[in-house]
């Protein structure tokens, strides 16, 4: 035991210990798997203690290491931190990151962002833009935006994503519907129903998703559009017009007359939530700015 600390092999450990499996960390890196193999066991030969129990077929923390990545987070949190204050002259222009943030889940999953991005980069602003997923897709590609955070499946060309959570879907009906006391709903009980759908072209690649799992189940109800705004989209269901599929963090919207119920499929409809950026272009703050968000969702248990 050499008594010191590399900070690469605390970047490597983190991207483990939060993926737990070396394949998906080794891409999240950009780097293959041998050399990130090498450099945690070197780590672990370092500290005198295992970090993960390695299973044929998946790893997971020990107790050591679950202590381990509290103080790693914070010892690669302090260094970043550090960087970002004097990396830059006092009289240099403040860079900016420029992020774009899916309007598909509930705000209030990323309610916290700014602020905390202030806190850890207090050089740097933070240019947020809240659209659908296939706008900061373009936007991506043309330059606008340095990083965004989409809704899965999309079709994302040459992007590199790095999944955060995923959001299963449920139903939204109206209180006086006879399924409104069930405790949880099929996609069998709902054929009979109007459903509230959104248009293909906001984005091809869930809608035709969602298709395949209509087949499977062979559920065809009719179908009306939904309306752009959430709120109008909740007092047609609450009136009985029809119902909704959304994704389960949006039950947080509240409105009298509606009621959400949990769907048997809908871990198979869900939306998976990630963050992309272009291919090709690795930086520092972009890798630092993921690690950020991983990290406080990872703190906040806000990923599945």
């Amino acid at each position: 035991m050499n008594g010191s600390l590399n900070l690469r092999q605390m970047k490597y450990f983190i991207a483990v210990a939060e993926e737990l499996s070396f394949r998906c960390a080794a891409a999240r890196l950009c780097i293959t798997q041998p050399p990130l193999s090498r450099q945690i066991q070197a780590l672990e030969e370092n500290l005198g203690v295992l970090l993960f129990e390695r299973g044929n077929r998946r790893i997971q923390l020990t107790d050591a290491g679950e202590q381990f990545l509290e103080r790693a987070r914070l010892l690669l949190r302090d260094s970043e931190h550090i960087v970002m204050q004097f990396r830059q002259p006092p009289a240099a222009r403040v860079q900016a990151l420029n992020l774009g943030i899916t309007t598909v889940i509930d705000a209030s999953l990323f309610s916290w962002i700014e602020t905390e991005f202030a806190q850890r980069f207090p050089l740097l602003r933070l240019n947020v833009k809240r659209q659908i997923s296939i706008r900061s897709v373009r936007d991506l590609n043309r330059g606008i935006l340095d990083v965004a955070v989409v809704g899965l499946p999309l079709h994302t060309e040459s992007l590199v994503l790095n999944h955060l959570l995923d959001e299963p879907m449920v139903v939204g009906l109206s209180g006086s519907h006879p399924a409104a006391k069930k405790r949880k709903l099929s996609l069998r009980d709902l054929d009979q129903e109007n459903l509230f759908w959104f248009d293909r072209k906001q984005n091809p690649a869930y809608y035709d998703h969602c298709e395949r799992v209509f087949a499977r189940m062979r559920f065809t109800p009719a179908r009306t559009i939904e309306p752009p705004d959430f709120h109008i989209l909740l007092s047609l269901v609450a009136e009985g017009q029809g119902i909704a599929l959304i994704p389960r963090s949006l039950k947080t919207m509240k409105r009298k007359g509606i009621i959400y119920k949990d769907l048997d499929e809908g871990e198979q409809l869900g939306i998976g939530v990630a963050v992309a950026h272009r291919a090709g272009e690795p930086s520092d703050l972009i890798a630092a700015f993921i690690g950020f968000l991983k990290g406080y969702l990872a703190e906040s248990k806000i990923s599945a």
